[in-house]
């Protein structure tokens, strides 16, 4: 997995430059990005300049390359699975077989969440609504076979129970408690 890296460009003893690599993966463990970049200064033996001038300088090194900086509260993203097995032993393998199996880590997220692909079969995508996390056809579309409404997990295979099917002879959702979502790999 390719590491995504945020470059700052510091002035360090009052005359040099020095870009500092703080990687994502250094940004999930919730410490301030300031905290970050003063630890890998201070381990240079360099001066930080003041710090709330340190975003101002970010953005402008970003602004004049082109690029925007994410928004700094998405910045702990801590969803590290790849690929999910959907499964159940109830009603849900009855009602809506298709959707269980593997499904694999978009490229791209979706609501500033991940966003999984079913890898065979009829191409199914989970992603999080504003309403829940839902297995469906098309990422984004509020209709799918599989549903939950927890939305205080970041990464989908965190929840515990609560998954729901679509019964489509009754046209109603049921509660399967076999219904799991799990991390693989």
């Amino acid at each position: 997995m390719v590491s995504l890296c945020v470059l700052l460009l510091l002035v360090v003893k009052g005359t040099y430059a020095l870009t500092i690599t703080v990687k994502y993966e250094d940004l999930g463990n919730q410490k301030p990005l300031h905290q970050l970049v003063e630890a890998k200064v201070d381990a240079l033996g360099g001066v930080l300049p003041p710090m709330h001038n340190l975003h101002q300088m970010v953005e402008a090194k970003v602004d004049a390359s082109g690029g925007a900086i994410p928004p700094m509260h998405n910045l702990t993203s801590s969803c590290s699975c790849d690929k999910l097995l959907l499964s159940s032993l109830g009603p849900a393998a009855i009602f809506q077989p298709k959707v269980m199996g593997i499904y694999t880590r978009s490229y791209t997220s979706y609501n500033q969440h991940p966003s999984y692909r079913q890898n065979y079969g009829a191409d199914y995508r989970l992603y999080q609504l504003s309403s829940g996390w839902l297995v469906g056809h098309k990422r984004g579309a509020n209709t799918g076979y599989v549903y939950n409404p927890d939305t205080s997990q970041t990464c989908p295979y965190l929840i515990q129970s609560g998954w729901l099917y679509y019964n489509s002879v009754y046209g109603v959702w049921y509660p399967d408690t076999t219904l799991v979502l799990r991390c693989i790999q």
